[in-house]
């Protein structure tokens, strides 16, 4: 194959469609080979052990989510940026510094939530 070819075949859009491709095809052998179930009224229903309940309706408050998210999102972008720092670098003082601002940040979104 030539180079041009490879390089082609290796872009990120072809690799993306031959994938769909693929996940399409055993998406459909999937369905072909699966079990045909009878249509009953409870079959898309949430499984509560037998029971039928009422889904209660709730005011839900998302903002304990999206604390928990940032604190997530927080803690992957330090093991990232410290896994990155190359071992024999020179500037020894730099990862420590950024772990106690990122420690910072913590505390003070951890002890926001406690005041609450």
């Amino acid at each position: 194959m030539s180079k041009l070819m490879i390089q082609i075949i290796d872009s990120p859009i072809v690799v993306f469609i031959i994938y769909l491709f693929v996940g399409g095809l055993l998406l459909a052998a999937g369905k072909k080979i699966a079990a045909k179930g009878e249509k009953s009224k409870g079959k898309h229903m949430h499984y509560s052990c037998g029971e039928d309940l009422e889904v209660p309706s709730l005011n839900l408050n998302y903002h304990h989510f999206f604390r928990l998210a940032l604190l997530f999102g927080i803690l992957h972008i330090v093991a990232l940026v410290l896994s990155t720092i190359p071992s024999k670098s020179e500037i020894r003082i730099l990862p420590i510094l950024y772990l106690v601002c990122a420690g910072i940040s913590i505390f003070i979104l951890l002890d926001r939530d406690k005041r609450r």
